[in-house]
């Protein structure tokens, strides 16, 4: 058997290694577009504030391929899938056969068409290291940089950048940073917070022309840039999905068991589309926990063991600058019957956000709480009726003794919700 993985990340390699755990014989090749060996994306940022080196970053230690007998495939591009003669083209004009196969090609920057972009010879996306290091070559002590994008990505690249520069300012068309997530208020003391470390915002503005050595904004503002980062956001990478004929909405469309519109092909990761269980509907929950578990349903169902990957919601968990935020489910819901619990503490700098809906818990976010997560997450998982608790956690803080005696027992030494 000859199973074939496009990606090297963590959809990719969790589905070789559940392969290689059932099938102890078959052929596994991972092809990989990336010059690197498998690394954690989200340390990208850590690796430009010179935190982290890329040995650090490594996802698997380089014994892990050659133990599992898998073979990678470096600087390798998919480029074409022939369904019918099971083969795929690749960037390094070899041709790559398959009896399974698995697209785990991730995201690709979302870049909008921004006039004279092209005239500005500094300009990069931050989603890889290559991004990284190429924005670690051209920066300066004095460089002025503007960030496009108050999300995650955009952050994450401001902490990185912070006294390494000289100058850091983000754009944003929201009114707020992290506006999918946080409230104006919430967003308000984070952004305060961040301002202490000599970044600036500029929000509800976006930029509408670039020249070589600035930016103008559509409030007639005018920026010196020497580094223009564009972190809008996010898409899935579907195009060689998309060129096979396999169906596609958004993201590539699979059933249950990861398998796509085209026999013996599956998909996996940021590239697809699933099954959101709080809302019901199929969306891209472009998340790491997500990727991985997908990998490894797909592996499991290439192997043989049919196994059905049953949805997840999402999930986030992001610090800048020492401020911990996770959230989880449904953090804005625009539909009606939907109930809101919100505290602040400006002090201690925390907030804490609950979204309920039929006695079930939906969704949260928590500022600078990290500890309470787990619990809350395993109240939305286990779909557990806030009925069926100890006490309201609308109305006073959460701990294990929420549970019942019998969920907690079951929970802390047989790993099941009873």
């Amino acid at each position: 058997m000859e199973y074939l993985i496009i990606g090297n990340s963590a959809a990719g390699i969790n589905c070789a290694d559940k392969i290689r755990s059932i099938d102890k014989t078959g052929k596994i090749t991972i092809l990989s577009e990336e010059s690197f060996e498998a690394y954690g994306r989200p340390l990208i940022s850590y690796y430009l504030a010179g935190k982290y080196d890329i040995e650090l970053m490594k996802y698997k230690p380089a014994e892990f391929y050659k133990n599992k007998k898998i073979n990678v495939v470096l600087n390798c591009q998919a480029q074409q899938i022939d369904t019918k003669k099971k083969e795929v083209k690749c960037s390094n004009k070899k041709t790559y056969k398959y009896d399974k196969l698995l697209i785990a090609t991730g995201s690709i920057p979302f870049v909008p068409p921004v006039k004279g972009i092209e005239k500005h010879k500094n300009v990069f996306t931050f989603l890889k290291l290559e991004d990284a290091q190429k924005i670690e070559k051209v920066i300066t002590k004095k460089s002025k940089v503007v960030i496009v994008g108050a999300g995650l990505i955009g952050l994450k690249a401001a902490e990185a950048l912070a006294g390494k520069v000289g100058q850091i300012s983000v754009i944003d068309l929201a009114d707020r940073l992290m506006a999918s997530v946080l409230d104006k208020k919430t967003a308000s003391i984070m952004q305060k917070h961040i301002e202490e470390h000599d970044i600036n915002f500029k929000l509800s503005v976006t930029v509408s022309e670039v020249s070589s050595d600035s930016v103008l904004l559509s409030d007639g503002t005018k920026l010196v840039c020497d580094v223009l980062i564009m972190a809008v956001g996010v898409r899935p990478n579907v195009a060689v999905a998309q060129n096979a004929k396999i169906k596609i909405n958004r993201g590539i469309v699979t059933d249950k068991y990861m398998m796509t519109s085209a026999k013996d092909v599956y998909a996996a990761g940021d590239c697809v589309e699933s099954l959101d269980v709080l809302s019901q509907q199929n969306k891209i929950l472009a998340l790491w926990p997500n990727a991985f578990i997908q990998g490894e349903t797909a592996g499991l169902n290439m192997a043989g063991e049919k196994t059905p990957f049953n949805g997840s919601f999402a999930m986030n968990a992001i610090g800048f600058f020492g401020i911990q935020l996770i959230s989880a489910g449904i953090i804005d819901p625009k539909e009606q019957g939907y109930a809101e619990y919100v505290e602040y503490d400006e002090t201690k700098i925390t907030f804490k956000k609950l979204i309920i809906k039929d006695d079930k818990l939906v969704g949260f976010a928590l500022l600078n709480l990290p500890y309470r997560a787990g619990i809350y997450t395993s109240i939305i998982n286990d779909r557990i009726s806030l009925k069926d608790l100890n006490y309201d956690i609308t109305k006073r803080d959460i701990g294990l003794n929420v549970f019942s005696q019998d969920i907690r027992y079951n929970k802390m030494f047989r790993g099941k919700n009873g």
